[in-house]
């Protein structure tokens, strides 16, 4: 089972940069990361930054650690007033995952808006993409149908389902049988499933600081902390890589080792 761990920027500072981080998962036997260029200072005002490449490059190569390419969660490719501003940065993370090497590049569904934007944006990126052997992983911001629905409409083969199981558990809200269902629709699409917990439930609306009293919204909290059925789910999908999203930094920097979190997984 290949597993993956998201490096959000929030874990990087003065005293853990990225070398250090990548290094620590390595030690843990982790197969790969996934980093957000825009937050390593590679893109600027839609542009790449060149100069900045070669540091994370080397920081990358130098570990030996597998990579993937976030886009930032800002990116909606359904958003016809400001579209183009949108796309400058979608266009710029692939161009970034061009640059490193990468292979698959992570990107979250539109929220509102154009739907028919977003199809032909991400038709226009697969295209880009494929031309490099780029798979372009789109994640459900919610609803597994209506991202499903985009994938299917675009018709490419290098796009697919970046199926984020905490959302859609709040999408099913915390019903475990239509979570289920919904995961279904997903699999044979599936680049990559990103795992999280939570405890299905959107209301109601707190202060984030007293979300996780509530029980409430898309805490990214460590499998087992919440409600998602992951032993029921992985059975679902055959060899498909796996990918860790929490957003807790005390928790990332105690996280188990990959053994120790398959054993997890498995027993919930």
């Amino acid at each position: 089972m290949e597993i993956g761990v998201n490096i959000y920027p929030q874990f990087l500072n003065n005293w853990k940069n990225l070398p250090s981080v990548l290094a620590d998962l390595k030690i843990k036997d982790y197969d790969f990361v996934q980093i957000f260029p825009h937050a390593l200072g590679l893109i600027k005002n839609g542009q790449v930054v060149e100069r900045g490449l070669r540091s994370i490059e080397n920081a990358l190569k130098g570990v030996g650690v597998s990579y993937t390419i976030r886009m930032p969660t800002s990116v909606n490719l359904r958003d016809n007033t400001y579209y183009t501003r949108h796309f400058n940065v979608a266009k710029a993370v692939i161009n970034v995952a061009i640059k490193l090497g990468a292979k698959v590049v992570v990107m979250q569904s539109g929220r509102t808006g154009r739907l028919d934007l977003e199809i032909e944006a991400l038709q226009q990126l697969a295209e880009m993409a494929e031309n490099f052997g780029i798979k372009i992983a789109l994640e459900n911001t919610y609803s597994v149908k209506d991202t499903l629905y985009v994938v299917e409409s675009v018709n490419k083969e290098n796009l697919g389902f970046a199926l984020d199981l905490g959302h859609a558990f709040l999408s099913a809200q915390g019903n475990e049988d239509k979570f289920l269902e919904d995961v279904k629709l997903g699999t044979e699409k599936t680049i990559i499933l990103m795992i999280h917990d939570n405890f299905g439930k959107f209301f109601p609306k707190v202060d984030p600081i007293d979300a996780l009293a509530y029980g409430v919204g898309d805490l990214h909290l460590m499998p087992g902390e919440g409600k998602i059925p992951f032993g029921k789910t992985l059975k679902l999908f055959g060899d498909v890589p796996l990918l860790l999203k929490i957003k807790n930094p005390e928790t990332f920097a105690n996280l188990p080792t990959k053994r120790g979190l398959i054993e997890l997984l498995t027993s919930i």
